[in-house]
């Protein structure tokens, strides 16, 4: 009798480590998304509204960082900060004094995070661009960058144009 209740307590006892282990797991991955929004937000912020590429790879961007983008890298996938650094600099420079970043969202998912804005590039009519974002982060600092960028306001026609649906088999809205 006394065996049956050490093993009923200490199935009781495992039961409750095993999900309080899982809840302080989902805390700490729902903190991990957090800070990493906040690092890309910060991030887009300091270049695209302060203006402050400089500071913005100081504080944000963590060793190895590799840029996708080939207008921002000369090469996609290379892993020279330096050379991301200079050609966001230099993107930066070209935009008129005003040309700011709205957000209008986020998604996340531990260290990816995806932004959607508008890059409103100083008032010059129908500069507009719209933009998504895509870091990786390590550590809390972000490693690498993907994006797609479109006139603002364009249809997705495109996706129609360059060959079929974006998903085999599903329809997209006329």
């Amino acid at each position: 009798m006394r065996q049956r209740v050490l093993i009923r307590a200490f199935g009781v006892c495992s039961m409750i480590a095993a999900v309080s282990g899982c809840a302080t797991s989902a805390l700490l991955e729902q903190e991990l998304t957090k800070t990493n929004t906040q690092t890309v937000l910060a991030f887009e912020a300091t270049v695209y509204n302060k203006h402050d590429v400089q500071e913005a790879f100081e504080h944000y961007i963590g060793d190895g960082f590799v840029e996708h983008d080939a207008r921002l890298a000369g090469t996609p996938g290379t892993r020279n900060a330096a050379t991301a650094e200079r050609a966001y600099a230099a993107l930066i420079a070209a935009e008129a004094p005003d040309a700011s970043r709205i957000f209008t969202r986020s998604i996340a998912q531990r260290e990816l995070v995806a932004t959607q804005s508008q890059w409103n590039r100083g008032g010059r009519a129908g500069d507009a661009l719209s933009v998504v974002d895509i870091y990786r982060l390590r550590e809390g600092r972000i490693v690498e960058h993907w994006d797609v960028i479109q006139p603002a306001g364009a249809p997705d026609a495109g996706l129609r144009r360059s060959g079929g649906n974006a998903v085999p088999g599903a329809n997209l809205p006329p």
